[in-house]
Formats: structure tokens, C-alpha cells, sequence
């Protein structure tokens, strides 16, 4: 868990869900490295993602990571491999909504490259 969320307040939380594209690209790098991944955005500068087995943050590297957005509480669990992700997402920012569906483009973008490169 990124531990900078327990001192920050949020501004907003709803349940959500992960478009099943990001989903699986991150279910294939996980399974493949059992690493974290930390990344910047290249059409989000200077945003950047922290993504965990159970949790990801959207932050603000310009900021000294603040987080912007967070995704956790995946209910992956008996969901066919075209279906979203039900989740909870925070806000730590008020723009952040601007950016929840671009950064998770880009991620599966980043995460398809990365597995292409590193052959996995």
C-alpha cells in the first residue's frame, strides 16, 4: 500500500470499474514478474503510476507524489475476461477525474510495451 494515502484526505470516493483491457494487462505483467510497477505517464507528464498487486495510484511526480487518484478493493473474482473490474476509487485531487481513463490507456499501453520487451 502506498502509505502516503492513510495522511491525506479524500475528497471523493465511489465505486468504480476497471475497463477489462487494463485489468488483464495488469493480471498478465503481475503474473509474469510478481514486481510493482512505477511509471511515468508520456501523455500525462508529470504524472506517473504505482500499480500493486491490490492497489494502484495515479500521483503527481512534480509533486513529490502526490497522490492524485487511487484504485483498490478489485472485486476480480469470478468475472469473465471481456468484463470490468468492479473497484473503489479515491480522489486526493479535484481534477482528478480528468485523468482516471486517459492514465489507464496509457498504463496498458506502458504495461503491453514493457512485456513486448522484455519478452514475457
Amino acid at each position: 500500500m502506498y502509505e502516503r494515502l492513510n495522511d491525506l484526505p479524500v475528497l471523493d470516493a465511489y465505486p468504480s470499474k476497471v475497463p477489462a483491457a487494463a485489468w488483464n494487462a495488469w493480471r498478465r505483467y503481475w503474473s509474469r514478474t510478481h514486481h510493482e510497477a512505477c511509471f511515468g505517464l508520456e501523455g500525462l507528464p508529470p504524472l506517473s503510476l504505482l500499480l500493486g498487486e491490490r492497489e494502484w495510484v495515479l500521483m503527481d511526480s512534480g509533486a513529490y507524489d502526490f497522490p492524485v487518484l487511487s484504485w483498490s478493493d478489485f472485486q476480480d473474482r469470478g468475472r469473465g475476461l471481456h468484463e470490468p473490474v468492479p473497484c473503489a476509487v479515491r480522489a486526493y485531487h479535484q481534477g482528478a477525474s480528468r485523468f482516471r481513463e486517459k492514465a489507464l490507456v496509457l498504463m496498458v499501453e506502458e504495461l503491453d510495451t514493457r512485456m513486448k520487451r522484455a519478452q514475457l
